[in-house]
């Protein structure tokens, strides 16, 4: 799946709907949390950091993540022209490789969830690295009928059921989920909902 996304780093922030929608997540995310300065965050699958980047100067620091180097490369270019200093960048799929250190008190995930074959090893990540009491904010599809990817590499879920989420963030640790509509994506002329799944995890 890295390969994919490594042969569309470059030109990947050329399509406007990409910041766009970077844009609609991060409103969504600042309405359903109250942001502090003195938080450490993580954004996993970050690409480019279109929204690792909006999410910086409102955190102490913020550890952006994504298992593509040709995606990290080009965040990495970014944060440096901007000056974003507190933002740490590392390579790595926490379905397979070592957690990095905690705890953060925010985890962000945009639009990386349905690449993941099992949803509920990832969640028990997350619920690993936050802070008793930390907060979650995942982003992804409604359940979709395959329309949405040109090709099913590496797709391994039809967006997801609110329902259904709600269960298994339950599962792995997080509690006071609450799923609202985040924006829509308009695309094959077809509108397609991405949700907002807030959590926190279990603790005080």
């Amino acid at each position: 799946m890295s390969t994919f996304f490594d042969q569309r780093a470059k030109t990947w922030d050329a399509e406007p709907r990409r910041h766009t929608l970077a844009a609609d997540l991060f409103a969504a995310l600042d309405r359903a949390f109250p942001l502090r300065p003195d938080w450490a965050a993580l954004d996993y699958g970050t690409g480019t950091g279109l929204l690792a980047l909006a999410l910086a100067p409102r955190v102490r620091r913020i550890l952006a993540v994504d298992s593509s180097a040709g995606m990290l490369d080009v965040l990495s270019r970014k944060a440096r022209e901007d000056n974003h200093a507190n933002v740490e960048i590392l390579r790595a799929d926490f379905t397979a490789d070592p957690l990095p250190d905690g705890p953060f008190d925010l985890v962000v995930s945009a639009m990386t969830l349905h690449h993941i074959e099992h949803p509920g090893h990832l969640l028990r990540a997350f619920s690993r690295l936050l802070a008793p009491g930390g907060r979650l904010a995942l982003f992804d599809l409604d359940a979709e009928d395959g329309t949405f990817h040109a090709t099913a590499d590496g797709v391994h879920h039809r967006g997801f059921c609110r329902d259904e989420l709600a269960r298994l963030l339950a599962d792995t640790g997080f509690r006071e989920a609450d799923i609202t509509t985040a924006t829509r994506i308009e695309k094959h002329g077809r509108t397609y909902p991405v949700f907002l799944a807030a959590a926190r995890r279990n603790g005080t």
